[in-house]
């Protein structure tokens, strides 16, 4: 069972929305490592979900919703060996630009 499919029982969490700007013509190799990296992500401890979306009007550009437990998850994820060689090493160098907010989401308040 992935984590994402996991019920969580907090009322909280954080949710992360990134938009990356691929360098033109760099969308294929982004949707590919994204798809790498997401497999990886949903995989920590603190991940409630992360999924990839590309846009079907500029296939350089990408919107990614994540969700964590806390925002000790996101501190986390970015230390993890995954998102250190996938994400900085091999993503961001492919990016015209990204945007990237997170916001704690309170549930039922």
């Amino acid at each position: 069972m992935s984590n994402s499919s996991m019920q969580h029982t907090s009322n909280s969490y954080l949710q992360v929305i990134a938009h990356y700007f691929a360098l033109p013509g760099q969308g294929d190799k982004v949707c590919e490592l994204l798809a790498g990296l997401a497999e990886a992500t949903r995989t920590e401890p603190k991940n409630l979900s992360y999924e990839y979306f590309r846009s079907p009007t500029d296939a350089d550009h990408f919107v990614i919703l994540e969700r964590y437990s806390d925002a000790s998850g996101l501190e986390a994820h970015r230390q993890t060996d995954h998102f250190q060689k996938i994400g900085f090493g091999q993503i961001i160098p492919l990016l015209l630009r990204r945007e990237v907010s997170s916001h704690m989401v309170h549930v039922g308040t």
